[in-house]
């Protein structure tokens, strides 16, 4: 069928255009959007999972997991007009456990309104019970709390790999007020028990009265302990967490999922 030459050019020319403006979309996009990552901690650009599957590395087979239960929440004052909180929490899964996992403790006043919040990262091994603690929280106006919670998310489940859960034992736990000043001190040893070095240990210190009501809240960290080796610690208040001190909990932790937090004793 013959067609009008005229005709024939303005169609080339609307095509042209277009293709075109499509160049131009797709270069705009590639260079506004975010490059591609396995090490964002989020699931994106097609992931199966946080950080794998997709363009990533293959998800580990960690099965059905179940969530990470939150057994108490508290808080206690932190000296200065701030806040410690800390949350007891337990992985009911045995063979798997946490790589990774966001947290958000959030203090309310006693009408509910949200008056502070602190968020973090930390992990939990497979079967395990542990303390997550953020010190030093500062509430909106100086307003006292009247409650306290702990929000998880993003967790990234994974298994060990060839290695066992690392045995730490407490030894020597002493609790008592400083000389002078009216403050407070704990202190004990931390000796590694596995058969292999260890770097990077945090350590949570819990202290209770006589109802196991948590009063006093403090960590340390150790930056490297080897196969059989002991270390001490002390961790200070700077006021007094009373007279009726009936239990002192220390929890050392270390994140074994990361290969550079640990290896073979020489």
């Amino acid at each position: 069928m013959f067609q009008d030459p005229t005709t024939i050019k303005r169609i080339k020319i609307v095509i042209a255009y277009l293709v075109l403006i499509g160049l131009i979309a797709l270069a705009i996009y590639l260079i506004k959007s975010p490059a591609s990552t396995c090490s964002d901690k989020m699931q994106n650009q097609g992931e199966k999972g946080i950080d794998c599957g997709g363009p990533c590395a293959p998800c580990k087979d960690v099965g059905q997991t179940k969530d990470i239960f939150v057994q108490e929440v508290a808080f206690v004052s932190g000296g200065n007009d701030t806040y410690d909180v800390v949350a007891k929490i337990f992985n009911p899964n045995d063979s798997a456990g946490a790589e990774f996992f966001k947290y958000v403790f959030t203090l309310k006043d006693s009408v509910g309104t949200t008056i502070a919040t602190k968020e973090g990262t930390s992990f939990i091994l497979p079967a395990d019970t542990r303390y997550v603690a953020q010190l030093g929280l500062t509430t909106a106006n100086n307003t006292v709390p009247a409650n306290a919670s702990i929000t998880i998310s993003n967790v990234q489940w994974g298994k060990l790999s060839g290695i066992g859960k690392p045995q730490l034992g407490i030894y020597s736990k002493k609790f008592s007020a400083t000389p002078v000043g009216g403050g407070s001190e704990a202190e004990g040893t931390i000796r590694n028990e596995s058969g292999y070095d260890l770097k990077k240990i945090d350590v949570v210190i819990v202290i209770r009265d006589e109802k196991e009501n948590v009063v006093g809240v403090n960590t340390t960290q150790r930056d490297s302990e080897r196969a059989k080796e002991e270390q001490t610690f002390k961790v200070t208040w700077p006021y007094s967490l009373g007279e009726n001190i009936q239990k002192m909990e220390v929890d050392p932790q270390i994140n074994i999922f990361d290969s550079q937090n640990f290896s073979v004793a020489q």
